[in-house]
């Protein structure tokens, strides 16, 4: 030890220097490195860099396929415009017709099981068939457009499809591997058949939300249960699928939506700024504008919040703070521990799942409470007009003034979702329904002592006998609700969802079971579908898609 001192003592001059250089060196290489990442960003924002460094290859079978740098986005107004001039330049290069068309696979990355398809040798409607061995076949049928250009949908990824086009007394065959999705996901689905003779509906089942849930992309499945098309997200799951104008509209990240035109371009995008999404957003027509719930950055609460998107201008405006429309809710919860849904330590008091417009009001799902919360005059005044749930609910506050009567006996909803507001012409003025999904769950995380014995039957987050389909009828006149319709549905404690079809057909999403199901206007099960997921699939809706793939 001594000569190692003695060592050091008479050398020390070079081990300092040492450092120095090896403490210079690993600056400059980390300074470098930063340069250089500087140097990717902007060349991924450089509209002339991506232009060069995005092409489209023609395949063996004579389509094209996009080639681009794996870290250019395709979420940018940049990247969608450019994809749109080249494919304005393919266009001009040749004669495409319905023997030898134009035919690009996803060029706007938003469809990864979609083909844009260019032709100028007709201007009758089109008819398209996909088949596929040991598939069930699709067919689709298009009405013409001017520009000869649409966006097919319905191949079978990872299979060699073979593609009809008809148009007229013209018939043509192509045969076209589509790639295998990225997604771990079902390409059939088991199919279980129900005891309705009812028929289903037309249109696609969206799955939203599946197994990863923030990291998923919204998978259309179609009566069969094979998986048709695949719209590509960036890391949300997407609550639901607006359609206005021709155009589709969803949120693709926590803080952003879409709009997106029938050829799979994204035209505009919205930026939510101090908001993150959750749950649900509807569209109000009379003002042209979304109504989103949302997560306010940088507070102490979380599934609390509603705001507004105008869709004209795109600005931005929060309208509810529930802390504000009730607060003794707010006061009374009791912050559990560990961490929320979102890996924080934010308060989740209330847990707003879904909303429902009525004019210029809305309709609130609580799960936390569960409770339907009625909202007045919401763009500029809001106050809570009335409840709806279990008296024991509201013990030790002052919100039992604001309970609407219960008419029957029925044991109140628990844990529901998707509230949904719908009305008919056999009803008076101040009357109308609210429908929902059930759960029939008695969970809830910030009031631990609630007493639940006023829920009979009601389950826990793994185990439980079923959920419902619950249909209410209320009528502001004399205060009252009553239980409607009912039926049992597969048991979701959490997540899950219902939705009334314009034919009466109702399509129940039960996450937590892995199925989703279509039942005829009296309850009975049409037909039922069961994925594989590690978890759930958080809603699943039904859409026709007119105007898009028709």
């Amino acid at each position: 030890m001594k000569r190692i001192g003695q060592f050091f003592k008479k050398h020390w001059k070079k081990f300092l220097l040492a450092i120095i250089i090896i403490s210079v060196i690993a600056g400059i290489i980390y300074l470098s490195f930063r340069a250089y990442d500087r140097y990717r960003e902007s060349l991924l924002t450089d509209p002339a860099w991506i232009r060069e460094n995005v092409n489209f290859v023609e395949n063996d079978e004579g389509i094209y396929e996009v080639e681009k740098d794996e870290e250019i986005s395709i979420f940018s107004e940049d990247y969608q415009n450019i994809i749109e001039e080249k494919i304005e330049e393919l266009k001009d290069k040749a004669d495409y017709t319905l023997e030898d068309p134009l035919l690009i696979h996803n060029p706007y990355g938003t469809g990864s099981l979609s083909y844009y398809l260019y032709y100028t040798d007709s201007d009758e409607d089109l008819d398209y068939k996909i088949e596929t061995e040991g598939y069930s076949s699709f067919e689709q049928e298009i009405s013409h457009k001017d520009s000869n250009e649409y966006q097919l949908v319905g191949f079978v990824p990872g299979e060699t499809n073979t593609l009809t086009l008809t148009s007229g007394d013209e018939e043509y065959d192509f045969t076209i591997t589509t790639p295998k999705s990225e997604a771990d996901i079902d390409t059939q689905v088991e199919v279980v058949e129900g005891d309705s003779e009812e028929e289903l509906t037309d249109g696609l089942y969206a799955l939203l939300g599946h197994d990863k849930n923030y990291n998923s992309n919204i998978y259309l499945y179609d009566n069969e249960g094979v998986l048709r098309e695949e719209f590509v997200l960036d890391s949300y799951r997407a609550d639901r699928i607006i359609f206005e104008d021709d155009y589709m509209y969803y949120a693709y990240n926590k803080k952003g939506i879409v709009k997106v035109n029938d050829l799979g371009k994204i035209e505009e995008f919205y930026d939510l700024g101090n908001y993150t999404m959750h749950h649900d957003m509807v569209y109000d027509e009379d003002n042209n504008r979304f109504v989103i719930l949302v997560n306010e950055d940088g507070t102490d609460t979380i599934e609390d919040v509603i705001i507004t998107v105008d869709l004209d201008t795109k600005e931005v405006e929060k309208i509810i703070d529930m802390k504000d429309l009730l607060p003794e809710f707010y006061l009374n919860a009791v912050k559990p521990e560990g961490k929320n849904t979102y890996g924080g330590y934010e308060l989740d008091w209330i847990h707003l799942n879904s909303l429902s417009l009525i004019g210029d009001d809305i309709v609130l799902s609580s799960r936390e409470l569960s409770t339907i919360i009625y909202i007045s005059d919401a763009y500029t005044e809001p106050s809570v007009k009335y409840l709806l749930t279990d008296e024991s609910v509201t013990e030790d506050t002052s919100y039992g003034d604001l309970l609407y009567e219960k008419v029957g006996d029925f044991v109140s909803q628990a844990g529901q979702h998707s509230i949904t507001y719908y009305t008919d012409e056999t009803l008076e003025d101040g009357g109308y329904y609210l429908y929902m999904f059930n759960n029939n769950y008695q969970g809830a995380r910030t009031r631990p002592n609630f007493d639940w014995s006023n829920y009979p039957g009601t389950g826990t987050y793994n185990e439980g006998e079923t959920s419902y389909f619950y249909q209410y009828k209320i009528n502001e006149n004399d205060k009252t609700y009553e239980l409607v319709k009912s039926f049992e549905i597969p048991y979701s404690s959490i997540v899950s969802d219902v939705e009334i079809l314009d034919d009466g057909n109702i399509v129940v999403g039960s996450g937590k079971d892995n199925s989703y199901g279509e039942y005829d206007n009296d309850g009975n099960l049409i037909r039922q579908f069961n994925y594989n997921s590690k978890k759930y699939a958080y809603r699943v809706f039904k859409y026709e898609f007119n105007n898009l793939f028709d």
